[in-house]
């Protein structure tokens, strides 16, 4: 290296002075001030992370909205600021607050897509899971927007046929079938299919997804053999991904139990549903959502064999094992819900049946949004019940709504 040239001291021994002293303070503390700043966001993230594992979401509501303004001075802004906003959405998803969960998603994207371009390959990942967290919220117009905006990225970096896309299209599907176009939603997960194939992900997990999601709208549109070839090969590939009783190959014996439930296959359903139970406790623990979703399963199948006293007890105890986690206005709980206002609408227990229609209703609609295709099927459940007392006046307006929520979700 070149030595500079030699030239002679110009400062004042006052001004060396001065210069000296501000190096020493900006030293001090052992750190530059970027690298306390990013300690400093850390040991607050902690600090949420804490209070998430605890339930303690308002302290972890606090927790975020104080990492967000510490992001402001550490070394990397926008990654920081992106990763508060994202752990404050989490956490809002977690309180059933989808609109503020939103929100945050949201500001996240556009704070990356300033500072990298729309085309940037980080935002497909964003875009992914914001459009999965619109379309469990039941947004189904914006979750498709994402997933298209995240085709769009991908394929800009990877060409026409990009194999990543394989997610976006079976969330694609996914919108389609909770819109009732069944059609739509088979052509979009054979294409999720082909996509992840192409990318020599045969036996990957999310082609398993996608081959599970593709079987259940062949049933629904009364494809039985494929359907059930479709989830015999998706449980195959989660056994060689995860074990044999694993959390996946349960939800797959849990779907395979509803094909043999289409077919009228009551025994087999019934059978498949206890070996999903038998896996899920295996795996997740007995007091578990997706426990109470087979529960609800398997008591659909009592009622359909006129085991009403088993039935009533199976709903009974998904719905008490929802709220027991803390589940009373959740929306893996308006299902069962629904489904014993319905065993009590069978029964003629009409007084029994209504509370519980009025409360599926109410999760649904503050969860999900007033014009979700789930809304609408409570309606219906709640309409029948209504006619079936004579009170025809409060029937007719719902089942207006009803209708109206249907036509507009291209049902």
């Amino acid at each position: 290296m070149k030595m500079p040239e030699k030239r002679p001291l110009r400062f004042t021994t006052s001004l060396l002075g001065l210069l000296l002293a501000a190096l020493i303070l900006a030293h001090c503390g052992g750190e530059p001030a970027g690298e306390a700043d990013n300690a400093a966001w850390e040991a607050q993230r902690e600090l949420a992370r804490q209070a998430v594992t605890e339930n303690r979401l308002d302290d972890a509501i606090s927790a975020y909205e104080r990492c967000i303004e510490l992001s402001a001075n550490t070394d990397d802004r926008m990654t920081y600021e992106v990763r508060s906003l994202n752990g404050l959405g989490e956490v809002f998803r977690m309180r059933g607050e989808l609109d503020q969960a939103t929100k945050q998603f949201a500001r996240a994207i556009e704070i990356k897509t300033e500072q990298l371009g729309a085309d940037d390959l980080q935002l497909a990942v964003d875009s992914s899971n914001l459009a999965t967290h619109l379309l469990r919220a039941g947004r189904l117009d914006e979750a498709e927007r994402y997933n298209l905006e995240t085709i769009r990225i991908l394929e800009a970096n990877q060409g026409a046929d990009a194999p990543d896309t394989g997610v976006a299209y079976n969330n694609l599907g996914m919108v389609a079938w909770m819109q009732g176009d069944l059609p739509t939603a088979a052509e979009r997960f054979e294409l999720a299919m082909e996509r992840l194939q192409k990318a020599r992900l045969i036996d990957h997990p999310d082609t398993a997804n996608a081959m599970n999601n593709l079987a259940q709208v062949e049933a629904q549109q009364g494809k039985f053999d494929r359907a059930e070839t479709l989830i015999r090969e998706a449980i195959k590939i989660w056994n060689s991904n995860y074990g044999d009783a694993s959390l996946r190959a349960a939800r797959g014996h849990n779907n395979l139990g509803e094909v043999m439930q289409l077919q009228g296959s009551l025994a087999q359903a019934e059978r498949e549903y206890r070996e999903a139970l038998v896996m899920l406790e295996a795996s997740v623990g007995a007091e578990h959502p997706e426990v109470a979703t087979t529960l609800n399963n398997l008591a659909l199948v009592q009622r359909k064999q006129g085991r009403m006293n088993e039935a009533e007890s199976t709903y009974l105890r998904a719905a008490g094992m929802i709220e027991r986690m803390g589940g009373a206005g959740r929306m893996d709980l308006a299902p069962t819900l629904f489904n014993l206002g319905r065993l009590y609408v069978a029964q003629k227990r009409y007084v029994e049946a209504e509370p519980y229609f009025q409360q599926a209703l109410a999760i649904y609609e503050e969860g999900a949004g007033e014009s979700h295709p789930n809304v609408a099927m409570v309606l219906r459940g709640y309409v029948e019940m209504l006619r079936a007392v004579g009170r025809d006046s409060e029937a007719n307006p719902l089942a207006a709504r009803a209708e109206k929520i249907l036509a507009s979700a291209g049902s």
